[in-house]
């Protein structure tokens, strides 16, 4: 049984090794990427890294970005499911987000078909806004979303749907929730988060109003949903847990 990572990427050439070391040690059975037509050095340092195994490149970037999602997805999966074996697993990451996982013994069992993780926000507080690592930012929203990662192979695995970051599954499909993940999203810098204000903004008009509304407020006390924001080593270590943001009136996203 092997785990076989994939992930769609644009433009993440001052992360993408760290986030290949980080979850190549999760894929035994390799990463397999879609390049969303970056115009850095990703697809480069992709290529050399003993972790990818291939990495498909789209020429010109599509500005519809719901079909995109989706369909980028689904490449990535068919290319990797032409490796996979029948016992396999495959996990989906983003470029910005990091595990914390160890209940392996999980993959083993049978009647497991897919594994949710917790995914938390990671922000640029006042005390850290001129930190150059990210990853020595602690504080996180308590808000978390509960977000399938692991899923077993399977011919129903499916990418279908505008803005889909969830794959489909089979219908009998046991989840679990186990795991804990680390989202830099808005974490990375403030550079970095005014990007991502504007790339909701040009290319999201259903999340534009919202991240026209973050403009300017990269460095936080409160979590982007007004909450206090608490500590990710609090998190690990079972002191605090949080709250699922999906249960919440204020949305996703």
């Amino acid at each position: 049984m092997r785990i076989l990572g994939i992930s769609k990427i644009r433009n993440e050439s001052k992360i993408i090794k760290e986030t290949l070391d980080h979850w190549g040690k999760v894929c035994t059975g390799g990463i397999y990427i879609v390049d969303d037509a970056s115009t850095d050095d990703t697809v480069a340092i992709c290529r050399a890294h003993p972790a990818v195994k291939s990495v498909q490149e789209v020429e010109h970037w599509d500005p519809d970005r719901e079909k995109s999602e989706w369909l980028l997805r689904q490449r990535a999966l068919e290319r990797a499911q032409e490796d996979a074996g029948d016992d396999d697993w495959f996990v989906y990451f983003d470029a910005d987000e990091r595990l914390y996982f160890d209940d392996w013994q999980l993959l083993f069992d049978r009647k497991v078909g897919a594994i949710a993780c917790r995914l938390y926000d990671i922000y640029i507080t006042p005390e850290d806004r001129d930190e150059p690592d990210h990853n020595k930012r602690e504080w996180v929203g308590p808000e978390f979303r509960t977000i399938v990662f692991f899923f077993r192979n399977s011919p129903y695995l499916r990418y279908n749907k505008p803005d889909q970051r969830i794959v489909d599954l089979p219908g009998d499909c046991k989840i679990v929730v186990a795991g804990i993940v680390k989202h830099f999203g808005k974490g990375l810098s403030v550079e970095h988060f005014e990007e991502t204000c504007d790339y909701y903004i040009d290319f999201w008009p259903k999340y534009a109003a919202k991240w026209k509304k973050r403009k300017g407020t990269a460095v936080h006390t409160k979590s982007d949903f007004g909450n206090e924001l608490i500590k990710f080593n609090d998190i690990l270590s079972g002191r605090e847990e949080g709250f699922s943001l999906e249960n919440q009136v204020y949305g996703k996203n």
